[in-house]
């Protein structure tokens, strides 16, 4: 069984001439559960010399588990016997883990693919990550591997599967409790950084993985697998690139749908994606910004370290997800006013909503001595030695109407054992029985003590400070609120036209005479305008542009910064205006074509753009703005395409009512014209996106009577982005 890919499906051999390490061709599912979920397992390169060797090998056979080590050089290894093949194993082997080089690596994957094994982990570098020959050789493995043979890599630390205690996994020696937290990192060393995470806050692993070059095997594969997992319930990723954006949004829904939670941190956050020519929507979508967006709208938990992933992961890892409900209210008891003070702060900076109890607040007055706030609650001593009074004081926040989730701050650390029962055994008999979330902390970031864990049967939840805490509480919040679906990339239409492109060194664009065309052809307004070629000195329709006149150099791509903008021309001033404009386009080897346009007066800037050729797809950016868009960081965006929720959603975020709330005399904008706008640039993306890279709308003048676009930067894709 083939997993479907919309559009053009490239063989992943063309993949691979188009980009190292890109592959992510159909894999057959059966073949990478067997290497996953494996029944036996072989180690060829097994060496007590090689230091991967002992990491992978010693942990299964202090375990007690039966596997075969294949060393041709050696008669013993580890004290047992070996075999000088993995084809004298005598039968076809679920997993394979290979730690020789990357030349008889590929001659591994292809004699295992002839047996009929389930799949290989490739450790070995030296493959597309090193040029034309390492190229060559990954061509050789994709080619092998077929269709049924799963590869892990190459250039990978490989994986653990914790319940089964298969310990493929070369990249240091680490003692892990099972559980539902799966990772699967494009970094190997993050793979391990990821697991000391979730070890110090007493979180358990399904899972670990690392992809590597994702040869043959891709993100999206082992998402999709770990979605059929019934031990996973939260896919933690740590991402360097989406190399098959359709395939990922697939897999992440059947994980949602499934009822597991997808938490991500994205690499390299600073850099561009690219070195697009300068544009609003180049400088501003750049592959940080694009990743948070796209991320996020399909319901992806986006982390920004691994630190922050698990503490996000805290929640959704221990309570069962037919638990998981939106949380609109957090209560917080604590037993010091300094402690209350400070989950007030961090609630404040986390953005986490701390009610005033809304059925219990008269009790608690007449029962809490000097209580002089509710939520966060300082207990106060004479509580604390009330046992009985503890409980009911839990049972009722944990019962009131106003509360979704309960936090308990107190000592929970290694040593605190007896200390820490003084409070939660009455919160263990509070919270049976509870429908919201009862979780316990410390304030500051202290891993919780094992003595914990049993607890958390007794249907508590136990998190690592009150930061942490709350960024937990959100994670819980969003993951209950997965999207319905993400739609899958549409094909890129039209083809790019002979005529109307200008050619320069940095890129191409479309023409301003081009581009307008097209913003009225997808019925975008736009203001009144006439190109007078270079050389053409005026034209009968410029009399009826009106009396006002914006003169520019026309086929310039950024002319602001040229100054080679002119502004509220009188028609009698129009000549000298051109001749000037013309001198300046000499000055700077530009064309002396001149665009001349109605004065639009109007009472705002926006900004429409799209950023055409992303890992994830294309996408929608809008700001307030105008030509200072970028320092006005008022930005939203959307995937494309765009359907009627999306469009009305992103015109709120920039123009709706509660953006306008924040600017005192300012009138507010046709929402309904900004709609219209977007529609039409959906329409435009759906006919020239086979050709353009990017485009800028940009100013739109906001007016009375509706929105009008004067401007347009249409990018003209590179060939190596086609």
């Amino acid at each position: 069984m083939q997993r479907l890919r919309s559009g053009c499906q490239q063989s992943r051999l063309a993949d691979l001439t188009a980009e190292p390490g890109t592959n992510l061709a159909p894999m057959t599912p059966s073949a990478l559960s067997r290497l996953l979920w494996p029944s036996s397992i072989a180690v060829v390169g097994a060496s007590e010399q090689l230091g991967m060797s002992n990491n992978a090998v010693l942990p299964m056979l202090e375990a007690g588990m039966d596997i075969h080590l294949i060393n041709p050089n050696r008669e013993t290894v580890y004290d047992r016997p070996t075999l000088p093949s993995l084809s004298a194993v005598g039968a076809p082997v679920d997993a394979v883990l290979c730690l020789i080089n990357a030349a008889r690596t590929v001659e591994l994957v292809e004699e295992a693919s002839a047996l009929g094994c389930g799949g290989v982990v490739a450790a070995a570098g030296g493959f597309a990550e090193l040029g034309e020959e390492g190229r060559a050789l990954q061509a050789r493995m994709i080619a092998a591997a077929g269709e049924d043979l799963a590869v892990m890599g190459p250039n990978c630390s490989g994986f653990k599967n914790v319940p089964l205690g298969v310990n493929l996994f070369t990249g240091g020696r680490m003692t892990l409790a099972a559980g539902s937290v799966a990772v699967v990192s494009q970094s190997g060393f993050l793979v391990r950084a990821a697991l000391a995470a979730a070890k110090e806050r007493q979180l358990g692993i399904s899972l670990a993985i690392s992809s590597g070059n994702e040869a043959v095997c891709g993100l999206a594969d082992y998402i999709d697998a770990l979605a059929d997992d019934d031990a996973t319930q939260v896919i933690c990723l740590v991402i360097e690139k989406i190399r098959d954006a359709d395939a990922f949004y697939a897999a992440v829904g059947k994980a949602q749908a499934a009822g597991k939670a997808v938490l991500a941190v994205k690499l390299g956050r600073s850099a561009r994606a690219r070195d697009i020519m300068r544009s609003h929507t180049g400088a501003i979508a750049d592959e940080s910004w694009v990743y948070d967006l796209v991320l996020n709208e399909i319901g992806v938990l986006v982390a920004h370290d691994i630190d922050d992933m698990l503490d996000m992961a805290q929640l959704v890892a221990q309570i069962p997800s037919k638990r998981w409900q939106p949380i609109n209210g957090t209560a917080v008891v604590a037993s010091s006013g300094g402690v209350a003070s400070t989950a007030a702060d961090a609630a404040e900076e986390i953005g986490v909503t701390l009610p005033r109890p809304a059925d219990i607040e008269s009790w608690l007055l007449e029962t809490i001595p000097g209580a002089d706030s509710l939520n966060p609650l300082d207990m106060t001593g004479f509580v604390v030695r009330d046992e009985e009074l503890l409980k009911r004081l839990f049972s009722s926040y944990i019962s009131d109407s106003a509360i979704d989730a309960l936090v308990l701050v107190w000592w929970t650390a290694e040593d605190d054992a007896g200390w820490g029962s003084v409070l939660l055994g009455p919160l263990v008999r509070a919270a049976k029985g509870a429908q919201i979330p009862v979780i316990v902390s410390t304030v500051e970031a202290t891993s919780p003590g094992s003595w914990t864990v049993p607890m958390r049967a007794e249907n508590l939840s136990f998190c690592r400070g009150l930061r942490s805490t709350f960024r937990a509480i959100r994670a819980l919040n969003a993951a209950s609120q997965p999207p319905e679906r993400v739609a899958p990339l549409l094909p890129l239409n039209g083809e790019r036209p002979t005529t109307g492109l200008i050619e320069t060194e940095d890129g191409t664009f479309a023409s301003f005479a081009t581009a307008m065309a097209l913003l009225e052809q997808a019925g975008i307004p736009v203001a009144p305008w006439v190109v007078l070629d270079d050389g053409v000195e005026a034209t009968p329709e410029v009399g009826q542009l009106g009396s006002s006149l914006v003169v520019k150099l026309a086929d310039v791509a950024h002319r602001t910064e040229l100054g080679a903008v002119r502004l509220d021309v009188a028609p009698e001033e129009l000549a000298g205006v051109i001749t000037d404009l013309r001198g300046l386009a000499v000055t700077h080897g530009v064309s002396g074509a001149i665009a001349i346009q109605a004065m639009t007066a109007g009472r705002g800037e926006a900004f429409i753009g799209i950023q055409g050729r992303t890992d994830l797809g294309p996408i929608v950016l809008m700001g307030r703005g105008g030509v200072l868009v970028e320092l006005n960081r008022q930005i939203e965006g959307r995937r494309l395409p765009l359907d009627p929720t999306g469009a009305k959603d992103l015109v709120d975020a920039v123009a709706g009512p509660a953006a306008f709330a924040r600017l005192r005399g300012q009138k507010a904008w046709d929402t309904a014209a900004l709609e219209g706008v977007l529609a039409g640039v959906d329409r435009l993306w759906d006919a020239v996106g086979g050709w353009v890279e990017s485009l800028d709308l940009n100013p739109l003048i906001v007016t009375d009577a509706g929105v009008v676009a004067v401007d347009a930067l249409v990018m003209v894709a590179r060939p190596e982005l086609d």
